[in-house]
């Protein structure tokens, strides 16, 4: 908020005059003025009523005031007095404030005081932050014009700049992937291996044991790949389970399963992704056939299960992101599943899939 600070500085005109007898009264007293006489505001005043009863004094030291004076808030003030014990400072650097101040939480301060030193910065550029502005989940306050500036990482949203996230690495030439994330990111046979493991362990908690060991894992490089690979619409979801199987009078002969997920995703990420296509593994290996919100609703709820088992910061984004999707397979069916598995737990939502 900014004020403007109003103080009059006033002159103070007194005029001494000589009456002749009965030829005026004093705007005090109304007695008959006669000799020297004070005219003060067009009204004349024996000097000793002007003194006594209208010289102007100081609300501050309560003496007379002669020659210039300051009026604050209808109160008169020495010039002195009102510099040293009435003019309003400045609540950051000390000093007297004579024009257009700002005002926050109850403080006042100059402009430049209030700009350089009271206003957030920017965490992009360092500029203080006077206009539109967004905050990441990490608390990252930046102009909103970087938007158009500088890419956001795939996985954490974070916007990548040098001061944020030391960087970045553009990938494909589509995808960017910040800094902080990039050392924890999936691209190789071996942590696939490690990751689907642990996924599995997971699953196994809750009555999910029988997930084929050896389910091929491939990374697609971009969401266009693996959009082209699917044959559903996959939402903000980054992975695909193709199954395949063959069946010989209305039995099966053989599965096949084909897992397909996103490349350089960060591994927290990647497991949540795995995690949700094991899931369909499962439905397809029980011949669940849901509608498509319950299906990606009931799959989500493995990506919840890997979150939930996190305490980064980054798991809680990316948990929020999944309760705030206005999807409605990936979002509303996910709420829609999860009000479920909270009513029924795990046995009894496995057990009345069937049902749904």
């Amino acid at each position: 908020m900014i004020n403007r600070l109003t103080k009059t500085i006033v002159f103070l005109i007194v005029a001494i005059a000589l009456a002749y007898p009965g030829q005026t009264t004093c705007g005090y007293c109304n007695k008959k003025l006669d000799g020297r006489y004070m005219i003060f505001k067009n009204k004349s005043y024996h000097q000793a009523c002007y003194q006594e009863h209208v010289q102007v004094r100081c609300d501050h030291c309560k003496k007379k005031i002669d020659g210039q004076y300051s009026v604050y808030d209808d109160k008169n003030y020495h010039a002195d007095c009102y510099e040293k014990h009435v003019q309003i400072r400045c609540d950051h650097c000390g000093n007297t404030i004579s024009d257009a101040y700002n005002i926050e939480d109850d403080k006042k301060y100059h402009k430049a005081c209030y700009v350089n030193n009271i206003l957030d910065k920017c965490d992009a550029c360092l500029s203080p932050i006077e206009g539109r502005y967004n905050k990441d989940y990490w608390g990252n306050m930046y102009h909103q014009e970087h938007n158009n500036e500088f890419p956001s990482c795939d996985n954490c949203n974070r916007l990548i700049c040098e001061r944020i996230t030391q960087g970045g690495y553009t990938i494909n030439k589509k995808r960017n992937i910040c800094s902080l994330c990039y050392p924890k990111i999936v691209k190789n046979q071996n942590q696939i291996n490690d990751l689907a493991k642990d996924v599995k362990r997971v699953l196994s908690g809750i009555g999910i044991d029988d997930i084929p060991l050896d389910i091929p894992i491939s990374l697609v490089n971009s969401m266009d790949e693996l959009e082209h690979i699917s044959t559903i619409r996959l939402g903000n979801v980054r992975g695909y389970t193709h199954y395949n199987v063959k069946t010989l009078n209305g039995k099966k002969i053989t599965e096949e399963y084909h897992i397909y997920v996103l490349s350089n995703l960060h591994e927290l990420a990647f497991r949540a992704v795995l995690a949700h296509e094991f899931l369909h593994v499962y439905l397809f290996q029980n011949e669940y056939d849901l509608r498509s919100d319950l299906r990606e609703g009931f799959c989500n709820l493995g990506s919840q299960m890997i979150y939930k088992q996190d305490s980064s910061i980054l798991s809680k984004y990316l948990l929020d992101s999944m309760y705030e999707s206005d999807d409605p397979d990936y979002g509303k069916g996910f709420i829609k599943m999860n009000s479920m598995l909270e009513k029924k737990g795990w046995n009894r939502l496995l057990n009345d899939l069937v049902k749904l």
